[in-house]
């Protein structure tokens, strides 16, 4: 049986987002199958499981990993990642490679530069490149969704692996669909956690519930407006958040929406009343929140970004059974919404918003029903059921037709980067200087208008602080 090297960039501990999620429980999930898997992440967390092996590693120590890329035959992680650890290593991976391409999280980071004000024209650039390096590195492709397929095999074709040798195999066994999916078991009640729990909210309240953090692509802008109109018809609604930020700075930063709808919850006067921050629901936890809760609710307004995004927090609506109000545009919010869990709403519209909320929470659906007309989608997304091409492709693996062509690339892309990171350091160091000297040259102008206003002493004693070494020379 092949030995499995999985990498994430993420935690893998009581806290996770979603690539730390998909990580652990396609390890989990694949050592059930009978495979050794180690799972390999900078923040080691939680302890080993059956087949599974937890190890950590430094960014500050190559070895620190490629002591275990020794003991393995296939290396998995996401594409940016991948591409990481190839620039790290300064060379391509050895083994056969699956390229995990489930988030394409070049929109997302695209817009975390806009956002910040960071945007630079090398970034497409260098998103391009990293993109490149993991296509052509890659044995083995997955991805979450249809749509993501659509995408990824059009960059397949523009990164060069269309050709006679690939075209000639069964699309299955190049890239597949691993969609992000739902633990076979389903959540469990442990007790109160949030009703008569938090101060503020009641036995009797009604808690509309924000799984996960807010990014610069979710909507709690127009959710604020939603909240408003719904506190016109009932006062005992409460919206408890997952979480504010991520909870870990250096991985995910903060974001400017998130500080947005908190100004303007403070303005409103509705935190610790009807608005709730939590600190990032534990994993293992998390079922006893989406029990408790009343509807779920993910509000996104960046429509590209939604076309191809799969969000982990809706699967956690459909493991419940939560009912729930979705934004339109990614492919989970359809399938919920025509299985009848989600009211899927405009982006931006938050007269919908309020329409739907007041909705399941005027007429609420048992969750036994609602779990009837999910169980068909709940059962196809279980993590035993979704791992099954990485099972089929560990049973037998192997590099890709055309590997020792495309991984013939990986150097000059090395090479490349290396340049690029060169040049660009070059360059930052020359605007250092520039903006240095232009400090300087405003300092002078001043001097120069005092003297002609007739002040020449305070202009020659100017001139001799800014210029005095260099004239004494």
């Amino acid at each position: 049986m092949a030995h499995l090297l999985l990498v994430t960039h993420e935690h893998i501990g009581p806290k996770m987002a979603g690539p730390g999620i998909r990580a652990w429980e396609i390890a989990r999930a694949v050592a059930r199958h009978g495979f050794s898997v180690i799972l390999a992440t900078p923040y080691p967390e939680l302890s080993d499981s059956e087949g599974l092996q937890v190890v950590g590693f430094s960014w500050d120590d190559p070895f620190s990993l490629e002591q275990w890329l020794h003991k393995t035959d296939v290396v998995m992680a996401i594409g940016p990642l991948l591409s990481r650890l190839v620039h790290w290593l300064g060379k391509p991976i050895e083994q056969p490679v699956i390229a995990d391409l489930y988030d394409i999280s070049q929109i997302e980071q695209i817009l975390l530069f806009a956002c910040s004000g960071s945007y630079f024209s090398m970034l497409v650039d260098i998103l391009i490149e990293d993109s490149l390096v993991y296509l052509s590195q890659g044995d083995f492709f997955v991805c979450a969704t249809e749509r993501q397929r659509d995408f990824w095999l059009g960059t397949l074709w523009m990164a060069g692996r269309f050709n006679v040798s690939t075209l000639s195999i069964a699309p299955e066994q190049w890239i597949a669909t691993v969609p992000m999916g739902l633990p076979d078991v389903p959540p469990e009640w442990t007790g109160p956690v949030l009703k008569g729990v938090i101060p503020g909210i009641g036995p009797q309240d009604k808690v509309v519930l924000w799984m996960g953090g807010l990014w610069e692509w979710t909507d709690p802008l127009t959710l604020a407006a939603a909240i408003e109109q719904v506190l016109v018809y009932r006062r005992d609604v409460r919206w408890v958040f997952g979480a504010l930020h991520h909870y870990d700075d250096r991985v995910v930063p903060r974001m400017s929406k998130a500080a947005r709808f908190l100004e303007r919850c403070q303005e409103a006067g509705w935190l610790e009343r009807y608005v709730f921050f939590l600190d990032w629901i534990p994993y293992a936890q998390r079922g006893a929140y989406l029990l408790e809760a009343d509807v779920g609710i993910g509000l996104h307004d960046q429509p590209f970004e939604s076309r191809y995004a799969i969000r982990a927090r809706s699967l956690d609506y459909l493991w419940a059974s939560l009912p729930c109000v979705l934004s339109a545009g990614d492919e989970m919010a359809d399938l919920l919404g025509v299985h009848g869990l989600a009211v899927i709403v405009p982006p931006k519209d938050s007269r919908a918003v309020a329409d739907a909320l007041l909705r399941w929470l005027d007429s609420p659906v048992s969750r036994l029903e609602l779990e009837q007309r999910t169980s068909s989608l709940r059962d196809a997304l279980r993590w035993s059921v979704a791992v099954g091409p990485i099972v089929e492709f560990l049973k037998h693996p192997h590099l890709a037709p055309d590997a020792h062509r495309a991984r013939g690339r990986i150097p000059g892309l090395i090479r490349l980067r290396r340049e690029n990171d060169e040049l660009r350091r070059e360059n930052d160091e020359l605007r250092r200087e520039n903006d240095e000297l232009r400090q300087e040259n405003q300092r002078l102008q001043t001097y120069l208008e005092a003297a002609r206003k007739g002040r020449g002493a305070r202009l020659l004693n100017g001139i001799y602080r800014i210029f005095g070494k260099t004239f004494l020379q």
